[in-house]
């Protein structure tokens, strides 16, 4: 290989880690439960079928190898890992010497997203990314519920 070439190719990925780095604030070494309720990406677990969220952390580290779900950024959202809600044990929080399950999470909103599992539209239809051929739209002002309109209802709303 040329220098000019691998001086290349290790930018590029040098940018790729900063513009991950960007798009993932939190580090995947430790679950975000401490934090409280922030905005942040958000997972629903579909092998463990209990309808909680859980944070990007947890996703890989407790849930890696489980169906998931990304249900998007939500506001004032606590992660539900390390809680009794999931039977699932938060690795992370053990790694932190909590070994007891923290209470359930009492100030989450749990829209349509947990209980269908991809019902992210108004108008309830199961959200397919692969089938989809209109564009979800998130409702700004929603985005505690998650609430997204296929384009064309947005107006509707």
């Amino acid at each position: 290989m040329e220098p000019s070439t691998l001086v290349s190719l290790l930018q590029d990925q040098k940018t790729l880690v900063e513009a991950a780095a960007l798009a993932l604030p939190h580090k995947f070494d430790k679950c975000t439960y401490e934090l409280g309720s922030l905005k942040q990406a958000v997972y629903l677990c579909i092998t463990c079928a209990v309808p909680r969220g859980f944070c990007q952390a947890c996703s890989i580290s407790c849930h890696g190898d489980h169906e998931q779900i990304e249900l998007f950024p939500k506001r004032n959202f606590r992660c539900d890992c390390p809680t009794r809600a999931l039977t699932t044990p938060c690795k992370l929080s053990q790694e932190e010497g909590q070994n007891q399950k923290q209470p359930i999470n009492t100030l989450n909103k749990y829209g349509q997203n947990f209980e269908g599992g991809g019902r992210f539209c108004r108008c309830h239809s199961l959200y397919d990314a692969e089938r989809e051929r209109e564009v979800m739209v998130q409702c700004l002002a929603c985005e505690v519920s998650v609430v997204f309109f296929h384009s064309q209802l947005r107006m509707r709303y």
